[in-house]
């Protein structure tokens, strides 16, 4: 049975991060009709990729932004007041949310723009399998590691959606592309811990990529450089 979304309350403390937390704000996204989709480290995790986790990101549709805010202030997500808070600086290394709540001081919930990260793609809200799956899927995503830790969501909570790794590959690449004279290195790096970890694990295979995408991953893992690079120039962050 899904998790119950009925409405909290302003001062509602919330539960400690983890799945159920991040489950409870996608209901109450998906209870608003408010297209969106995990991203950042969190979804990471589910691919089976440690990282550390600073708090929840959702990439959500340009026009809903201002009511994904509203909708989640006041569910026990609080209101940044902090001038010196990481979440408002412009970084040379990384991306900021467009705009960002808090669940704790140092725990953060951004906000990132559709238009900004995946702009290829037509529909947030459609759970096809090939193009966005649900994070507590059997067959894409692996279980937990040996420690208990990352992997698939619990088949009880809520719904969220995530990319597909096979999209997620060339959404990278886009965003390598097009930013590669600010953070292109930092979307790399997400690329090379899918290439250790979900090679590794079963949930990444790149014969299952195509065109020029699967041409840049090849070249990657064989260590062709020239090939890397001109397959890189090939990409058309506008096609």
């Amino acid at each position: 049975m899904a998790e119950d979304v009925s409405q909290g309350k302003v001062d509602l403390e919330l539960p400690p991060l983890d799945n159920r937390l991040v489950a409870s704000a996608a209901a109450r996204l998906d209870a608003a009709k408010i297209p969106h989709v995990l991203w950042g480290n969190y979804m990471l995790t589910i691919f089976g990729i440690p990282t550390i986790v600073d708090g929840i990101d959702f990439v959500i549709d340009d026009d809903f932004m201002d009511a994904a805010y509203h909708t989640l202030q006041g569910e026990g997500f609080k209101e940044c007041k902090s001038e010196g808070c990481i979440s408002k600086k412009n970084l040379g290394y990384a991306p900021t949310p467009h705009n960002h709540l808090h669940i704790t001081e140092s725990l953060s919930l951004g906000f990132y723009k559709k238009s900004d990260i995946l702009w290829r793609l037509p529909n947030l809200l459609n759970v096809d399998g090939e193009t966005i799956i649900l994070a507590s899927d059997l067959n894409q995503l692996p279980g937990p590691d040996i420690l208990g830790r990352g992997g698939r969501f619990q088949q009880d909570l809520h719904p969220v959606r995530v990319l597909a790794v096979y999209q997620l590959v060339p959404a990278l690449l886009l965003l390598a592309k097009k930013d590669m004279s600010t953070y292109g290195r930092y979307w790399m790096n997400w690329i090379s811990y899918i290439l250790e970890y979900c090679t590794e694990n079963g949930v990444f295979d790149q014969n299952r990529l195509t065109g020029i995408y699967k041409t840049y991953i090849n070249a990657f893992l064989e260590g062709d450089y020239t090939a890397k690079h001109q397959a890189f120039a090939c990409i058309g962050i506008t096609e």
